[in-house]
């Protein structure tokens, strides 16, 4: 295949989750394929379809669909990390393989290597499609059997309803079906109706739902048991899983997988689902986000170093990552915009009325400079020993060494010459089982040695995805707050608390000298000093010395909330982090 071609990149998830990570790996996979030397792609879009079945042909998916059924003259190759995150069905894989080949398109499958310009490599490719379906069928098997009964009556088993439906008796007979919950349905009408006729955002709609007071799903199956809600905002990311989840247009789907009916077809369960089939991928498209023109499109997420990790201090909520319109020129154009992380409590029409708001580029710098006075001076060791383990292999040479011992005893080296031959083997063995279970003590007991080189040398190197998924792996927080010193007449009133998350992790994974045996550490920027070390408040002295600086003592409710769990937390009697001594 050719150098320098335009890549479409196709993601597939079954079912998507808050926790799942199979779309970050699909994609990074991919990337590495695209970036490679001899590859020299370019990435022209992605096609990612969560909670989508395998089974659902790609031309009916609602991502990749819109771009083989209208957008086809913009890429050269289809690539996916694995055959089936394009289909698990032959006869689906056929007829984009055909398609591809009318439409003088490629295929990559980065896992399995095909290369599918070839004609081994559509013969490879189509024998792993047999397999994939197979796989499939077995599953949709499993789901025939468990639930045909089910299937026939549209009974429902278990599990709380979807949404905008309510579990129902049926009256002289021991099932439940879904119906519509009646109070919730004009809810979800409405938001059909905005983006349909009223073309309207996500965003916008979420937040003119909060400003109503409109309740989110789970909040009002709680009204409706009598339960005090959460007070969950509605949420652009909500609404969106909302509209593209297979319930959305009623699909019966069995552990992230869609079932078929004898037409082929996805089996609709309730008697009246929120959108047909056509209405459904309309929605679909609709809400996905514009298509930029740009050589490598990247994600806001990708752009933005603390995406999931900074919260505003006043509520709590997260801060998401706003691009500004720019100033206005003279001659009628616009400045080139600034990003923001701002309040999204705020940002959607919620309660908080002091929202964190500030420079996307101030707010990373910020945190890289806490990073690197904290941890970032800590010194790293290296352990002298430390390997895989070879367990494996001493029982091996062990079970070995008493087989031979056994067949001595046996009379099995008792020939002339022989005896010579045992007693080499018993010495080689001997010694190779002296060795592993000296390098498997080492192994378990390494020694730690100090290496002069600082964690801020290792931060050096990595670049910005790698920076961010550091943070977010250790659970580091960072707490901003809009007007936190109002007594600053100049400069930046925006104050931060960096909360360094799980530090003896850290020192552990990261082979770092902790100077002080410590579970939590926090580190303030623009804050009063109490904020960012919360221990002073316990010294009488310093705690009026406090008092009389700032006028107050009190920790904002955010900060207070997490030093209660972390002194919880060492009420448990957790064990200390080991230090290097």
């Amino acid at each position: 295949m050719e150098p320098n071609l335009r890549y479409l990149a196709c993601l597939r998830l079954s079912s998507d989750s808050d926790e799942s990570t199979a779309i970050v790996r699909q994609r990074r996979g991919i990337n590495h394929y695209i970036h490679a030397p001899h590859v020299a792609g370019t990435l022209v879009g992605e096609a990612e379809d969560t909670d989508v079945s395998g089974g659902l042909s790609p031309f009916k998916r609602p991502k990749l669909g819109r771009w083989l059924n209208h957008r086809a003259d913009e890429f050269d190759v289809l690539i996916a990390s694995k055959l089936d995150r394009f289909t698990r069905r032959a006869l689906h894989f056929n007829e984009l393989l055909k398609w591809c080949g009318d439409n003088g398109k490629f295929i990559v499958c980065v896992e399995e290597g095909f290369d599918l310009s070839t004609g081994p490599g559509k013969m490879m490719a189509q024998i792993t499609a047999v397999f994939a379906e197979a796989e499939w069928d077995t599953i949709q098997a499993r789901i025939l059997n468990g639930v045909q009964t089910r299937l026939e009556n549209k009974s429902w088993l278990v599990g709380a309803p979807p949404t905008g439906y309510k579990i129902v008796a049926v009256e002289g007979d021991r099932r439940k079906i879904l119906a519509c919950e009646d109070t919730y349905w004009d809810v979800i009408d409405d938001i059909k109706k905005r983006i349909k006729e009223e073309k309207q955002t996500t965003h916008r709609i979420a937040k003119e739902l909060n400003e109503r007071g409109v309740l989110t799903w789970s909040d009002h199956l709680r009204k409706l048991k009598g339960l005090e809600p959460k007070g969950v905002m509605w949420q652009a990311t909500i609404l969106n899983r909302m509209i593209r989840s297979n319930w959305f247009p009623g699909i019966y789907t069995y552990k992230g997988e869609a079932l078929l009916g004898d037409d082929g077809e996805p089996y609709i369960l309730p008697e009246k689902p929120h959108a047909e089939m056509n209405e459904w991928l309309d929605l679909v498209e609709r809400i996905a986000p514009a298509e930029k023109d740009r050589e490598e499109p990247a994600t806001r997420a990708a752009k933005s170093l603390l995406a999931g990790i900074a919260k505003c201090g006043e509520c709590g909520a997260a801060l998401a990552r706003v691009q500004t319109s720019g100033a206005r020129r003279k001659d009628g154009t616009r400045a080139p915009g600034k990003p923001f992380y701002r309040c999204t409590n705020r940002f959607r029409g919620g309660t908080c009325k002091k929202g964190a708001y500030i420079a996307c580029a101030e707010l990373d710098k910020v945190a890289e400079d806490l990073v690197m006075s904290s941890v970032g001076q800590w010194e790293q060791y290296e352990r002298s020993g430390a390997g895989p383990s070879r367990m494996k292999e001493l029982e091996a040479a062990e079970s070995r060494l008493a087989k031979l011992e056994a067949e001595y005893l046996e009379g099995k080296y008792d020939d002339e010459g022989q005896e010579e031959s045992y007693w080499r083997m018993h010495k080689s063995l001997s010694g190779k089982v002296q060795n592993l279970k000296k390098l498997e003590k080492g192994r378990k007991s390494p020694e730690l040695t100090a290496t002069g080189r600082l964690y801020k040398d290792v931060w050096a190197t990595k670049d910005h995805d790698d920076r961010r998924d550091f943070l977010r792996e250790y659970g580091v927080t960072m707490w901003v707050w809009r007007d936190c010193l109002p007594d600053m007449s100049r400069g930046n009133r925006s104050g931060v608390v960096l909360d360094l998350g799980e530090i003896g992790r850290i020192a552990e994974e990261q082979k770092l000298v902790m100077p002080d045996r410590m579970d939590w550490l926090w580190r303030g920027w623009n804050v009063p000093q109490y904020w960012a070390t919360p221990r002073l408040l316990k010294d009488p002295e310093a705690r009026e010395d406090l008092a009389k600086t700032y006028g107050s003592t009190v920790l904002p409710k955010t900060l207070q909330d997490r030093l209660d769990k972390y002194e919880m937390n060492s009420r448990n009697a957790r064990k200390p982090n080991r230090v290097l001594s």
